[in-house]
């Protein structure tokens, strides 16, 4: 039994069974089959009601006040039981849906955070839209459709079989004259008109439907990407504000809000032609059964009774029957989401095997305390070269900052050593035993409290609230000290500047042996900029330091400089 969503491509049949194989399989079987045992029950009631109108249209036309009374009552236990089972039906079916979500959702984020899938989507793949809308909003489409589908069809083949039997009965045998040709007998009229009626509706239904299936899913593709622009700009609101740009993003905004309108007015117009159709099928439907079955009335072969018995089971077989052009809207919408989720998780497949083709670097350990890159090629994703046979060796308490003209590919040899760039070959050697820490340029903000910024990224043991405020103040930021339990969007709160120390921060709690720093101190000044680097010697003597970065001060706080200069292809200026 599959545990988990495997690493391999995915039909949308091999998704939806795959919570049915997980190690939930048993309550999942069970709470579903009891959902489909109520829905069941609740069709066995709606025969009885259905029944009870014959028995209580005839006592009333017989004047049996004594019946009426009696069937009222049963009306009311009846009704009771059904309201019943359909409350907990609802509950189960949603429960059961729940877990199904959240299984799903765990199993997709795992998917997307495995191997740094998330990652490659971003920089080296341009196919995969929104995968927040795809895992928090379009998962629980999938789950409710699905069981909402699933068992209004169970309901509806149920209920076919129970009322046409009903239908069948009173239907009786009519004839039809055909002159010369003799008289047509034919059984059970009233149930082939209900199918035949159905039919018809179902076939022209989806001629009509059909093209919603593909504009609902361009229109959840066009409304993602208004959300991510909305969500962009409230990002960066401040360089959007420096550089009063207010109007290129009103006029980015207009063209996604354009698009995504101009999208739903397609859906508009041809969900305009599928009312047209289903309101008047739905309309004469009433009509029908009423006129077919007006023969038997005043033949009696039926009373009163009778009549609004075969007019309730005939909308119950037309409803039955047209569970496809009722539910061809939800059906659209389903296809649609489980499209998305399928591209979605089979684009994760490919940029993994995009990145596991073209990854060519050999990782080794070594007992020895050092960092060693042996005939390292660099290249970026279009397969060019960036940096050509790389050979450097980094020992242990030996400072290095590695230089070179921007866009050399500095930050993309960190990468490499990182194990996070997969495009390249040779030999990377790195201290068994030993933690490095790497410090981007832009330090990452999480969302929560500032305690919990200060500790990112691992969960470790508590550190005494005493010592961060120690390393606030030798940090410059003891303003920050009273909102270290605070929650706030600590990107936008804090200064570029403030990021970087805080990183700084997390080094001296992490404690690393080696820490590699890709242009970490950018947004200082020179004076903090010395602060950092000699807090950094005081604060962990046994670190190692290799710095990446263009300013000359650098130099002041290393032993060795590597220009990666020597290394590249093709000479880069500045």
């Amino acid at each position: 039994m599959a545990r988990r969503l495997e690493e391999r491509p995915y039909t949308s049949w091999q998704l939806i069974k795959a919570y049915w194989q997980s190690e939930y399989w048993v309550s999942a079987y069970l709470m579903i089959a009891v959902v489909l045992l109520m829905t069941v029950g609740l069709v066995v009631l709606e025969v009885l009601l259905n029944y009870w109108f014959n028995d209580f249209y005839d006592a009333l036309q017989e004047y049996d006040k004594r019946s009426v009374f009696e069937l009222i009552a049963v009306f009311l236990f009846l009704v009771s039981v059904i309201i019943v089972v359909n409350v907990y039906r609802y509950y189960l079916q949603s429960y059961l849906g729940l877990r199904w979500r959240r299984w799903l959702t765990e199993q997709f984020l795992d998917r997307w955070l495995a191997k740094r899938s998330y990652y490659y989507l971003e920089v080296f793949e341009d196919r995969t839209d929104n995968p927040d809308q795809r895992i928090q909003e379009d998962i629980g489409s999938l789950v409710i459709n699905t069981l909402n589908l699933l068992v209004g069809l169970v309901a509806s083949i149920t209920t076919l079989f129970a009322f046409i039997t009903i239908l069948w009965k009173l239907s009786g045998v009519i004839s039809i004259p055909l002159g010369s040709l003799g008289t047509w007998h034919v059984p059970g009229y009233l149930a082939w008109v209900g199918v035949i009626y159905a039919i018809i509706g179902t076939w022209i239904t989806f001629k009509i439907g059909r093209p919603l299936v593909m504009l609902n899913f361009e229109q959840q593709r066009r409304e993602a990407n208004f959300r991510f622009a909305a969500v962009d700009l409230r990002t960066h609101s401040e360089h959007v504000a420096l550089y009063r740009g207010e109007q290129h993003q009103k006029t980015v905004l207009n063209n996604l809000v354009d698009s995504f309108l101009n999208n739903w007015y397609l859906i508009i117009l041809r969900q305009k032609l599928l009312l047209w159709f289903t309101a008047g099928y739905n309309q004469i439907a009433v009509l029908v059964p009423l006129v077919v079955a007006l023969p038997n009335y005043f033949s009696r072969v039926f009373k009163l009774g009778g009549l609004i018995q075969t007019l309730k089971a005939f909308d119950e077989v037309n409803a039955a029957l047209s569970f496809l052009v009722n539910s061809f809207t939800t059906i659209a919408e389903w296809r649609a989401v489980l499209r998305r989720l399928i591209t979605f998780l089979n684009h994760i497949y490919e940029v993994e095997q995009s990145a596991l083709i073209a990854n060519h670097f050999n990782f080794h350990k070594t007992p020895q305390n050092k960092i060693a890159v042996k005939n390292v090629n660099v290249l970026t994703p279009r397969n060019e070269t960036l940096l050509e046979n790389v050979n450097e060796e980094f020992l242990a308490g030996e400072h290095v900052v590695i230089k070179g003209v921007s866009g050399i590919g500095k930050s993309t040899f960190v990468r490499a050593i990182a194990g996070i760039w997969p495009y390249g070959s040779g030999d990377i050697i790195l201290p068994e035993n030993k933690k490095i820490m790497y410090i981007p340029q832009k330090s990452y903000m999480p969302l929560g409290t500032l305690y919990e910024a200060l500790l990112f990224p691992d969960k470790i043991a508590t550190v005494p609230e005493k010592r961060l405020f120690e390393l606030l103040d030798k940090c410059n930021l003891s303003e920050l000290k009273t909102r270290l339990h605070d929650t706030a969007l600590w990107s936008q709160q804090l200064s570029p500047g403030e990021q970087q120390r805080v990183a700084f921060i997390r080094v001296f709690i992490h404690k690393p042996d080696w820490v590699i720093l890709d242009e970490s101190t950018s947004a200082l000044d020179i004076v903090s900029e010395k602060m950092m680097y000699e807090l950094l010697k005081n604060e962990l003597p046994s670190c190692t330091i290799i710095s990446v970065g263009h300013r000359p001060s650098l130099s002041d706080y290393h032993n060795r400089t590597v220009d990666m200069e020597k290394y590249s292809v093709q000479k880069v200026t500045a």
